[in-house]
């Protein structure tokens, strides 16, 4: 009777093992929250490894390199921060809040972060000068963001005001770049709001006037 009891309880310890992420979520959330608070090159595999209690031939089974794993952060980020935005404007129909909920997105997210900035900009910073191949697929992970945005940006202008507007996105870009790095000097988010209001009335200059 007493056996029978006990073969049907599962031990604790068993559950919290099948309910654990995989090694691969617990490398990059780890790497996520060391990279984006502290910086990447100063972080050192074993660190990673003990935060995520993972072994360092897991690692190199599953990403390759450090470098392959601050790739896959990146893409990560990337893919949750286009996600955020489709979530804000999903029942928006104006082009012209679909480009604003940019900015929005940065001003109420720059507090939660503690002021840190673009993390893709953190990212390109730490590598002035890539020399591999692996350093050069960095900036083009950080890179690959900010064409999103631009991309995703004119697109919109140009639905907007029914000529091709890729000089205007940038314009905006530069207004969002300047604002998250100010944001990041002073630790307020008033560059951001600025940056949002300069994006405001140029939105609202009339169109001929950027055409290109």
């Amino acid at each position: 009777m007493a056996a029978a009891k006990g073969a049907g309880t599962k031990k604790p310890g068993r559950a919290r093992r099948k309910n654990r992420p995989s090694p691969r979520e617990r490398l990059l959330a780890s790497a996520t929250s060391l990279f984006t608070t502290e910086g990447i090159r100063v972080i050192g595999i074993d660190r990673i490894l003990r935060e995520a209690d993972v072994a360092k031939a897991s690692l190199y089974s599953l990403f390759g390199s450090k470098d392959a794993l601050v790739i896959a952060y990146l893409e990560a980020l990337d893919q949750c921060w286009r996600n955020d935005w489709q979530e804000r404007v999903a029942e928006l129909a104006d082009p012209e809040e679909k480009i604003l909920a940019f900015f929005s997105k940065a001003i109420e997210d720059e507090p939660e972060k503690d002021f840190r900035g673009s993390h893709f900009q953190n990212a390109a910073s730490e590598y002035p000068r890539p020399e591999t191949d692996s350093e050069r697929g960095i900036i083009a992970a950080a890179l690959t963001h900010r064409q999103w945005m631009h991309e995703t940006m004119t697109a919109l202008l140009t639905e907007k005001n029914g000529y091709p507007s890729e000089s205007l996105a940038s314009q905006l870009l530069i207004f969002l770049d300047g604002g998250l790095a100010g944001a990041k000097l002073t630790h307020d988010i008033a560059p951001l709001l600025t940056a949002r209001d300069l994006a405001k009335q140029l939105l609202g200059a009339p169109p001929a006037d950027y055409a290109i």
